[in-house]
């Protein structure tokens, strides 16, 4: 064995923990990034898929990109003796992104199985691990090596600041840099495009699907006293979709009682406060109280109706209280 492949071998050994370790974070970091990618952006998708699914592959793209590189920098980075021949650096990335992947794959595998509402048995679990690589073994070893030449990207990346460096504390200050920089722009990536599109929504300069957006109406009904139904507003879509001009429209046993001058036209028996009905604003309450609401052992139907700023209708609460 020549001299320069013993000295690579004694470095990757030494390297090789804390490239395990490397992969261990990677792949947890890339299981975090998925669940905030999905919390962040599933109250929003629906107003425009095309644009914000779009927005969202890159997203996850780019997240994916930088969080192996991450994992890539964390083993040289970590090692604190300097000397690190760069294909040594080079190879112990190669291992914490395939050992990312590896962790990211499995751990999602077996959340998918217990993710059906019973204890699955250990081989369910081990043929949710087994048999995606029994059936796709060519394309995720090269997913697998893609991703891990990605992690040893970071590595030479560090390794080359480190060499440059005009000695080891200034590698070590070098790599340390590489890695908060590393960190602060996956941060941002995280946090800026699910904010600037809460935003834009909010602003109304973003063209949405008014009735996919209507079914993102949430109102409640409940019964305060015999005499007494109570409704609530939960959540409304940006301020754009609906015709605020109008209330949310109410129906009681097939009776229009949207306001006060409905009750009295059609002759339903109870009063509405506030008089003009349930407001088209989140958080907003109306009552309807008297004896036609009152429970006298059958229950009454509640129907209501959201009114689209394009005019289109939907039906948010159909409920028997």
């Amino acid at each position: 064995m020549t001299p320069d492949r013993q000295t690579t071998l004694q470095n990757l050994r030494r390297l090789l923990p804390f490239s395990i370790f490397a992969g261990l974070v990677g792949g947890g970091l890339l299981a975090l990034l998925t669940y905030i990618h999905t919390w962040s952006w599933g109250g929003i998708a629906c107003y425009n898929h095309g644009l914000f699914d779009g927005i969202g592959t890159y997203q996850n793209l780019v997240l994916g990109i930088l969080s192996l590189l991450l994992a890539g920098m964390l083993p040289v980075a970590l090692s604190r003796e300097g000397g690190t021949r760069r294909d040594s650096a080079v190879l112990a990335g190669g291992i914490a992104g395939f050992t990312a992947v590896m962790v990211n794959y499995l751990y999602f595998q077996a959340t998918s199985v217990f993710g059906h509402g019973y204890a699955p048995e250990l081989s369910d679990v081990l043929a949710a691990i087994i048999f995606p690589f029994a059936n796709h073994a060519l394309p995720l070893l090269a997913i697998g090596l893609a991703m891990a030449a990605l992690a040893a990207l970071g590595a030479f990346v560090v390794s080359l600041f480190r060499e440059r460096a005009a000695g080891p504390n200034e590698g070590a200050a070098a790599s340390r840099l590489l890695l908060c920089s590393t960190a602060a722009l996956i941060l941002v990536v995280v946090v800026l495009p699910p904010l600037a599109a809460h935003a834009m929504l909010g602003a109304g300069t973003i063209d949405v699907n008014p009735r996919t957006a209507l079914m993102t109406t949430l109102v409640s009904a409940e019964r305060t006293a015999p005499d007494t139904i109570v409704l609530t507003v939960r959540e409304v879509p940006p301020a754009s979709v609906l015709d605020h001009r109008k209330p949310f429209s109410v129906f009681m046993n097939g009776v229009d009682v949207s306001n006060a001058s409905a009750c009295a036209a059609s002759g339903f028996a109870a009063t509405v406060d506030p008089p003009g009905g349930l407001p088209v604003v989140e958080g907003s309450q109306a009552a309807w109280t008297g004896t036609g609401v009152l429970n006298n052992g059958t229950p009454v139907d509640v129907v209501a109706m959201a009114h689209g700023a394009d005019g289109s209708d939907l039906i948010i609460l159909n409920l028997m209280v």
